[in-house]
C-alpha cells in the first residue's frame, strides 16, 4: 500500500488528451467563450485535491484548449501536467508517460519540469518500478531548486519518502518526511496532514521493531497520526483518512487494546471498499483477523482470513489455517 499522498495542485477507460490543434481558429471551436485558463486551472486543482480524479482530467483538457487557442504553449504544458497527474491517479500512467515526458526533456519552464518529473515518478510508483520512481523524484527534487514556488521541494521529498517507506526504508523515509515538512510553506492542510501522517507510520514501524524505543516513539507515531486524522475530516477530506485508521488499527493492535483497533480496523475496511482501495482492504482485513485472535474469537479471524484469501489469494490452499497459527506483523509492511 503507498503512503498517503495528497497532491499539490475512476474511469474504465482511459481519457486521453485531444492532439494539438495546429490552428487557433480550429480550437476555439472547441472551447467555451466564457472559460478562461486560470478558472479551469484552479477548478482541476481543486477536483484533483478533492480526490475527484475523472472529473479533473476533463477540466484539465479544456485548459489545456484554451491555451493552445491562445497560443499559450507553456499554459498549455501546464495543464498537460494536470491532466496527467489526474490520469495517472486514475491508474493510466502508462498512456500518459510519453507526454509528460516530452515536457520534461523540452519545457524551458522549470515549474513545468518539475510537474512532469514528479507526475512521471508517480505513474512508476503505482507500476511498481521503484527504481525508476526515485529516479524521477530525485529529479524532481534537483529541479525545485531552480523554481521560486513554495512547496515543490516538500513534494519532492514527501515523495521520496513514500518510494522508500514501500521497499521497507523506513529510516531513511522518515528523514525524507521531515525534510518535507521543513519544505512545507503554505501548503494547504490536507498535504501537510499527509506528509505528517507518514511520519507518524514510520515511527510507527521503528517503534514496533524496536522495544527500547518504544514508549516514546509510540506516543510521537500516535500524536502525528491522530492529528492526520483530524486534519482530513476538519477539511471533508474523507477519502484519505483511510490510511490513518489502518495505522491506528495497528497501532492500538501493538498495544493490545483491541476495542481501539478493531474500530479503526473497520473504518479503514468500510472506507477501503467505498473507494476501492484494494491494498487497504487486504491489510484491515489481515490485521482485523489478528485482533480477533488477541480476543480469542478464532471464528471471528477465520472468517477475516478467508475473505482475505478468497479476494486476493484464490489458489492458496490452506491459507486461513496459516495465517490463524502464524503471527506475521513482524514482518508486515502496511505501505508494501
Amino acid at each position: 500500500m503507498t503512503a498517503t499522498v495528497v497532491p499539490f495542485h475512476s474511469s474504465p477507460e482511459p481519457v486521453f488528451i485531444p492532439e494539438r490543434v495546429p490552428a487557433p481558429e480550429a480550437a476555439t471551436c472547441a472551447v467555451e467563450v466564457t472559460e478562461d485558463f486560470e478558472t479551469l486551472r484552479d477548478r482541476g486543482r481543486d477536483l484533483v485535491a478533492k480526490g475527484s480524479y475523472r472529473e479533473a482530467a476533463i477540466v484539465y483538457q479544456r485548459a489545456v484548449r484554451v491555451a493552445t487557442a491562445a497560443g499559450e504553449s507553456d499554459l498549455a504544458d501546464e495543464a498537460l501536467c494536470g491532466w496527467g497527474a489526474a490520469e495517472t491517479e486514475l491508474g493510466n500512467g502508462v498512456e500518459v508517460m510519453p507526454e509528460l515526458q516530452r515536457i520534461l526533456l523540452g519545457s524551458e519552464v522549470d515549474h513545468n519540469r518539475w510537474l512532469a518529473a514528479y507526475t512521471v515518478a508517480r505513474a512508476h510508483e503505482l507500476q511498481g518500478e521503484i527504481k525508476k520512481a526515485l529516479f524521477y523524484a530525485q529529479l524532481s527534487r534537483d529541479i525545485s531548486a531552480y523554481v521560486d514556488r513554495q512547496g515543490l521541494t516538500g513534494g519532492s521529498y514527501n515523495l521520496l519518502g513514500n518510494l522508500h517507506v514501500s521497499e521497507g526504508r523506513e529510516s531513511e523515509a522518515a528523514t525524507c518526511y521531515r525534510a518535507a515538512l521543513r519544505n512545507a510553506e503554505d501548503a494547504p492542510p490536507t498535504w501537510t496532514a499527509g506528509a505528517e501522517g507518514n511520519l507518524g507510520y514510520c515511527l510507527l514501524a521503528a517503534a514496533v521493531r524496536s522495544k527500547s524505543l518504544r514508549r516514546a516513539t509510540m506516543r510521537a507515531a500516535l500524536k502525528l497520526i491522530y492529528r492526520s486524522l483530524r486534519t482530513f475530516r476538519r477539511e471533508q477530506a474523507i477519502q484519505y483518512t483511510v490510511i490513518p485508521h489502518l495505522d491506528l488499527c495497528f497501532a492500538h493492535l501493538e498495544l493490545k487494546r483491541s476495542a481501539s483497533a478493531r474500530r479503526h480496523g473497520q473504518r479503514a475496511l468500510e472506507l477501503a471498499k467505498r473507494y476501492e482501495h484494494a491494498a487497504v482492504i487486504k491489510n484491515s482485513l489481515y490485521l482485523l483477523g489478528q485482533i480477533a485472535l488477541l480476543e480469542g474469537d478464532t471464528e471471528a479471524a477465520r472468517r477475516c482470513f478467508q475473505e482475505l484469501g478468497q479476494r486476493f489469494y484464490p489458489g492458496h490452499a490452506g491459507l486461513t489455517d496459516m495465517l490463524v497459527a502464524l503471527d506475521l506483523r513482524q514482518v508486515v509492511n502496511l505501505r508494501a
